[in-house]
């Protein structure tokens, strides 16, 4: 009786708000009695308005051309009742369809004789025969399946549903044990999204941060963690620990799963989410597919850009050696009248030497920019060796090249002495096109010796490579006189990734289930020969000389390797059927990770005597072999925590229940216990006699977790989860190796002292799904964070310094609110339109102990001011419409974020805001004939400018740096068999 009254007002609440006439149940008037077994279904069937209410799209209205229509009511053959979400499968395809709320199913299949298979969650599956389908024709299969709760485990594996689709999606999203969304691969392709990282920022509270990496809720990437189908994945990145999912082509995803609410059987460094990224199922026959595509960008196609010489292999995101660190520089450090290991000193000759071999050129040129590229292909089987043996292949390859423009202008401010407004003391403008390369392979083979065990090896190796020249020109930061400062950059980033799995399911032990990963995964990143040079106006003569400092006239490089050895192991046991399943698991995970990082550092600098004017000369005429050792000379200013090396492993054990109280009532409860060890150490590697940097620890957490799930009513879910996790400081945090990006940049550098965050979490969802296809929900959340980790500014002249330290406490609250619906109910004529809309509100604040700090240096950051990354708010709109017998598709949708914190001020200076930018994209597809699909789509229609500024408020004479990315049109075609 209580569960009825709660439903009564939930659906009176809810419907009037969501879906207008649309009602939550409707009856079955058109339902025959079961087809048994064998038996030839019936033409024809009952009118539309007999199976469909009046603003529902009937399943037996006609096919399209070419096909026939198979439809049909799914019941229990002893409540009579229809049955959501059961699943009619044509056997020996894909083809699959998921039965709608009155347990109504359809299929479009082409003529001839098809076998229908049947499956519903602890019912007995049922096999239809010989359904003959006839092009033009419209013809009724009802079926009634009868409970059968002994083989439920066993149809579980055989029936797994594809994940791609929407139904499938939001099948798999209702049965959960925790909140989460998802975006699947048929999702993917209706959006312009080239890669993982493009088609996350689609899922409910998710932003995308610089092209890559995924914010859940407004919590930048330290709160987040990353799995490749179960498995967490490595970093190739040396300064973050994200993982950055633009090396994840779309064309390798089942589907993008982020989950929000923690259960022991997941990682406990889980705060804002878990980005679960699934890799393609196998095809249950033979598949091949062939896309190209071509891209036309507003402000970098057929333009010239600046560019210089590079390597012939740049094309596949490698450098062929042309960057490579010359085998002429010796291991020990390269400084005049240095010492040798085996003794002595380094001569000026020998200098000289080192100078000519390191000299790479300077000079810029231009180069026209053809049209963004890509391409792929897919090709898969599955094959039958007798018996239930199957051995399923598939494997992709995938390339493509872009130019991204990047023109963008800077200012630099101060304090006001006088407690006023921020004083603008310098402005800077860049210009460049960055040539963009990302290809990987994806390769997976699966053996299934019967319908119980599986066992699948995977392997993928995706790269990715930016090649820029940012030419900056301005006034620097002292104030003093005009400069411009060149930068030749490449760098390269590789994810190799090898993975064992099996599945199997025990009938001897009343359905128990093992299932075990073991992985091994090497991330890279690679940035040979990074070079810089800037020249200074001298204000008397107004020529342009070549200024020496630091960076100007430097040669950087800087290698790093991360490989991760992992496995895990998990078993359920049912030990309650019926109508009231519980089921136990236990399980353990194993990830022993290590990574070492070495760069070297040169400069040249202006030989003692030498000629001044040389210094006039242009870059591509002063470092020239003729002037190294005459007018410059070389000299190594390699740090001494330029090197580190660091082990992070990492041991769990988990157990956990998943029991249904009643039938409407389950429970998920358990614990996960981490023991992780860190140990980090940085030093000199020219000078073992120097003290090494050290950070280590060892900690072991309990994380217990309970997820509540009610179900109001048989379409909709009340979702209650409350968690404790943790977030533990990146490596490059840790890491002492001080790193300045550019002659303008600010330096950055690691602390050793970092702790780990604590963090309580608690959410509250309410989802309803009206029909296979359609959601909607309500989410609210709050986290609590024990010494949240923050970065800050200390002293060190001009702009300061940029370090991490733990703040005292912290806090996020906020609300999720999404809908998906089909537009039929306002008229039949939009019943090819579906609305779909996300929007997240997020307020958060961080305390930070202003006596904190770094190295005994005081800092000066804000002491209270919102999490990194966090957005205040985040909005995704869509409209989309698919019309089947056409082929015809077209989505528009809408993307905009609030003002969210992308650096903290100093003491009396604001905190820096990245502004509001409203993104529009439109894609609209069309498929000709069976086998061919063009698709035209528009990205970042509008332009709107990426653009930071100083303080919260997007004021134009507080902008510190500003750029447009273009707008990209692409055209594509695609060919399957």
């Amino acid at each position: 009786m209580i569960r009825r009254r709660i439903s009564g007002v939930v659906a009176a609440l809810v419907t009037p708000l969501c879906w207008g006439a649309t009602a939550l149940a409707q009856g079955d008037p058109g339902a025959a009695a079961p087809l048994p077994e064998g038996a030839a279904p019936q033409a024809g069937g009952p009118a539309a308005e007999d199976v469909a209410g009046p603003d529902e799209p009937s399943p037996s209205r006609p096919p399209p051309a070419g096909k026939g229509v198979v439809w049909g009511v799914v019941t229990d053959t002893a409540t009579k009742e229809p049955l959501l979400d059961a699943q009619v499968s044509v056997v020996g395809t894909k083809t699959k369809a998921i039965a709608d709320l009155d347990g109504r199913y359809r299929l479009e299949l082409p003529p001839g004789t098809h076998q229908l298979r049947v499956w519903y969650e602890a019912y007995k599956p049922q096999r239809v025969q010989d359904v003959r389908v006839t092009a033009g024709q419209v013809i009724q299969v009802d079926v009634g399946l009868e409970p059968d709760r002994q083989t439920e485990e066993v149809i579980e594996v055989e029936f797994e549903p594809e994940r791609a689709s929407v139904a499938a999606q939001l099948l798999i999203r209702k049965n959960a044990a925790h909140v989460g969304d998802a975006v699947g691969a048929k999702e993917i392709a209706k959006t312009p999204d080239r890669n993982a990282a493009e088609a996350a920022k689609r899922i409910v509270g998710a932003t995308v941060v610089d092209g890559k990496y995924v914010y859940v809720r407004g919590l930048g990437e330290r709160y987040t963690n990353a799995l490749l189908n179960g498995a967490p994945l490595p970093s190739p990145e040396p300064d973050r620990q994200a993982v950055p999912l633009d090396l994840f082509p779309s064309l390798v995803l089942s589907d993008i799963t982020v989950v929000k609410t923690f259960t022991p059987d997941l990682p406990g460094d889980f705060v804002g989410g878990s980005v679960q990224i699934n890799t393609r199922e196998l095809p249950t026959k033979f598949l091949f597919q062939g896309s190209l595509s071509l891209g036309l960008n507003s402000q970098a196609t057929f333009r010239d850009r600046l560019s210089y010489a590079g390597s012939g292999t740049d094309w596949l995101g490698i450098d062929g050696g042309a960057r490579a660190l010359p085998s002429e520089i010796p291991d020990y450090k390269v400084v005049r009248l240095g010492p040798k290991p085996g003794g002595g000193t380094i001569t000026r000759d020998e200098m000289t030497a080192y100078g000519r071999a390191i000299n790479s050129s300077m000079a810029t040129t231009r180069s026209f920019t053809p049209p963004n590229g890509s391409g792929s292909v897919v090709v898969g089987d599955t094959l039958k060796l007798g018996g239930e043996q199957r051995l399923g292949y598939i494997a992709t390859l995938s390339y493509g090249r872009k130019f991204a423009p990047h023109d963008e202008r800077t200012s630099t401010f101060l304090p006001d002495p006088r407690g006023g407004e921020p004083v603008r003391i310098s402005g800077t403008s860049s210009q460049s096109i960055r040539d963009q390369v990302s290809w990987g392979t994806f390769a997976s083979v699966t053996y299934n010796p019967d319908q119980n065990h599986k066992v699948t090896i995977t392997g993928l190796h995706s790269r990715s490579s930016e090649d820029m020249v940012n030419e900056i020109g301005g006034d620097p930061v002292d104030g003093g006189s005009t400069f411009r400062d060149t930068l030749l950059r490449f760098i390269s980033r590789a994810l190799t990734l090898g993975q064992l799995q099996g599945e199997h399911r025990f009938g001897a032990l009343d359905g128990g289930s093992l299932d075990w990963k073991a992985s091994i995964s090497s991330a890279s990143s690679d940035e040979p020969d990074t070079r810089e040079t800037v020249y200074v106006r001298d204000d008397a003569s107004g020529a342009l000389s070549w200024r020496e400092g630091t960076l100007s006239g430097a040669h950087f490089f800087s290698d790093m390797t991360d490989v991760n050895y992992g496995g895990q192991l998990s078993y359920t046991q049912p030990l309650v059927r019926g109508d009231t399943p519980t089921r136990l698991k236990v399980g353990g995970l194993l990830n022993l990770r290590e990574r070492e990082f070495n760069a070297r550092r040169f400069r040249f600098k202006q030989r003692p005597g030498s000629d001044p004017t040389t210094l006039r000369q242009a870059p591509g005429q002063l470092f020239s072999d003729e002037n190294i050792g005459t007018a410059l000379e070389l000299e190594e200013i390699t740090r001494e925590t330029d090197s580190y090396t660091a082990n992070s492993d990492l041991y769990a054990g988990y157990v956990m229940t998943d029991a249904s109280i009643t039938p409407w009532l389950r429970a998920v409860l358990g614990a996960r216990i981490e023991a992780a060890t860190l140990s980090l150490r940085a030093f000199d590697r020219y000078s073992p006699a120097n003290p090494e940097i050290k950070a280590e620890s060892d900690k072991v957490d309990l994380l217990p977790a309970a997820n509540v799930i009610f179900k109001a009513s048989s379409i909709s879910n009340v979702r209650l989860g409350v968690s404790k996790t943790l977030a533990r400081p990146q490596l490059r945090e840790l890491s002492p190796t001080l790193y300045q990006e550019g002659y303008s940049g600010r330096e950055a550098q690691g602390n050793p002292d970092l702790g780990r965050t604590s963090v309580v979490n608690a959410d509250l969802r309410f989802e309803i799904f009206p029909t296979a296809g359609e959601v909607a929900a309500v989410s609210v959340f709050y986290k609590h964070f024990q010494d949240p980790i923050e970065e800050i500014i200390f002293p060190n002249g001009g702009r300061g310094r940029l370090s991490y330290v733990n703040g005292e406490t912290g806090h996020v609250a906020g609300a999720e609110l999404e809908l998906r619906k089909n537009l039929g109910f306002i008229t039949p004529l939009l019943k090819d339109v579906t609305a779909l809309g996300n929007i997240t509100f997020v307020r958060s604040e961080v305390t930070v102990d202003p006596e904190n700090n770094v190295g005994g240096v005081t800092i000066q950051s804000n002491p209270t001011h919102p999490l990194q990354g966090q957005s205040p708010y985040v909005v995704n709109l869509g409209i989309d419409y698919a019309r089947e017998s056409t082929g015809t598709s077209a989505r528009l949708l809408y993307n905009v974020f609030g003002a969210r914190l992308k650096r903290v001020g100093a003491r009396g200076l604001g905190d820096e805001y990245e502004q509001p930018r409203h993104q529009i994209d439109l894609t609209v597809a069309q498929r000709l004939g069976e086998h061919v699909e063009l698709k035209l789509a528009g990205e970042n229609l509008i332009d709107a400018p990426v653009r930071v500024t100083q303080g919260r408020e997007d004021d134009e004479d507080k902008i510190i740096s500003q750029y447009s990315a273009g707008t990209t049109v692409t055209l594509s075609a695609t060919l399957t068999y």
